[in-house]
């Protein structure tokens, strides 16, 4: 356990608390894990002369929203599960109060094209919806956390590939909206995200159609067109997504992670759950801690 974090300042304030819980050092990045304890709502600006990428290893306290002070043209948006801020770039944020654990990382040097973000990718840094990332970072973690042969030479592999695939998925989003010209945008989508994560009964395609102010039809249209899926089976994908985040958080009874992810009932989660990941909850928390 370290006392300071090396990956940026932390500032010396009351109403924060953040324990190093452990660090890798490798060439030109520094990874650590955090535990914050947020005893009221905040609201920072961030910026460094280092790239910043986060990872939330649990959900991330009341909601958290960001915009970038360089980007007045990009509004507050909401904060995904990984969040990148590129360096020099300001980030102002708010969230609310209670605990989060996340996987940070520090890095020198920019993407050759660093001077041509656009708000596309800028508002892409603020909800890093990257499966390839995710994973890598989770590894990360767990490298953190348990430390084996060659631990540094695969973590240093691990974070040339999180590199590669963090650059790719930035340059795909600065040609989203000229590809897809018929899709939703990244922040309707976003917005769908959100409502269809909430406890309870899915939204309608009717109420989705309204947030993004579009008719019954062509929210219909553009819905597939954009992801491919219908909606209750898009819904169901990322319910478990959000169960499989919650499952890794210990202090979480597995009842009330079924109720937050719009299941009314334990059993009814365990099998939606088994038939996605082909394991219960109760083992999937068990592999996550062993």
């Amino acid at each position: 356990m370290h006392a300071q974090s090396e990956v940026y300042d932390i500032p010396p304030i009351d109403s924060l608390e953040c324990v190093v819980e452990g660090r890798l050092s490798l060439p030109g990045a520094v990874i650590e894990l955090h535990d914050y304890n947020f005893h009221t709502p905040q609201h920072a600006r961030f910026t460094s002369p280092r790239s910043f990428l986060d990872l939330a290893l649990s959900p991330r306290p009341g909601t958290p929203r960001g915009g970038y002070a360089d980007a007045p043209g990009l509004p507050y948006q909401a904060l995904g599960e990984i969040l990148f801020v590129p360096a020099d770039k300001t980030l102002e944020t708010e969230w609310g109060a209670g605990r989060q654990r996340s996987i940070c990382c520090g890095f020198d040097g920019k993407r050759p094209d660093d001077e041509l973000f656009d708000l596309l990718q800028l508002e892409a840094c603020l909800d890093v919806r990257s499966p390839l990332v995710r994973d890598a970072m989770l590894r990360l973690a767990r490298e953190i956390e348990s430390p084996g042969f060659c631990s540094e030479i695969l973590a240093n592999a691990i974070w040339i590939e999180i590199a590669v695939e963090l650059g790719r998925y930035l340059r795909r989003a600065g040609a989203h909206a000229e590809d897809h010209a018929g899709a939703l945008s990244p922040t309707q989508l976003r917005a769908i995200n959100e409502l269809i994560q909430q406890p309870g009964k899915l939204p309608t395609v009717s109420d989705l159609a309204r947030l993004c102010g579009l008719s019954t039809r062509h929210f219909f249209r553009m819905f597939r067109a954009t992801t491919g899926m219908t909606l209750s089976n898009y819904a169901a994908e990322k319910r478990i997504e959000r169960a499989k985040l919650l499952l890794g958080t210990p202090r979480s009874a597995i009842k009330e992670i079924a109720w937050q992810c719009g299941f009314e009932t334990s059993a009814a989660f365990s099998a939606a759950f088994r038939k996605a990941v082909g394991v219960t909850p109760k083992d999937y928390r068990g592999a996550l801690i062993h």
